[in-house]
């Protein structure tokens, strides 16, 4: 699991597909990355080694984009209640939670530190992560979704 926004485009550091990414719509751009670096990662370990068994995921932005997939739980595991209202119109304004922008100033846990001086990543993030649900961030998050479908599918 790697954050898209900060993989390197250009130089020795690139990452397999990020550069043509760039120029994708929002739902190609994940995939378009994490099915190049499955290449590449299987070229190099050889003949042996087949996509299968390398299972990348490529978040577009942040792990705290995927707690706006239900707002209340959020909140309510964050002890914020006051602040459902204001989650919620952040979630809006987006068609999924996996869309809550990038950008430095607006990324998901930029938001939440705005409304929640203090915030700590590892313990909030995951208290509200096992409140909502991985059900409920599976049903909100499709890329998230299709990962962990495929992540399952090893034991069928």
């Amino acid at each position: 699991m790697v954050d898209y926004y900060a993989l390197p485009q250009s130089g020795p550091r690139a990452w397999p597909g990020r550069a043509a990414a760039g120029q994708l719509s929002f739902r190609l751009k994940a995939v378009t990355v994490q099915d190049e670096l499955a290449r590449d990662i299987c070229a190099e370990l050889g003949d042996d080694f087949n996509s299968n068994r390398f299972v990348p995921y490529v978040m577009m932005h942040e792990f705290e984009g995927l707690l706006f997939s239900d707002c209340e739980r959020f909140a309510s595991a964050i002890g914020k209640t006051e602040l459902i209202p204001k989650l919620k119109a952040i979630r809006d304004a987006f068609e999924t939670p996996e869309e809550i922008n990038d950008s430095p100033i607006t990324a998901p846990s930029k938001q939440i530190e705005a409304l929640i001086p203090g915030y700590q990543k590892p313990l909030s993030g995951v208290l509200a992560a096992l409140e909502i649900g991985l059900d409920t961030i599976r049903r909100e998050c499709p890329h998230f979704r299709n990962w962990v479908e495929r992540l399952e599918s090893w034991t069928q």
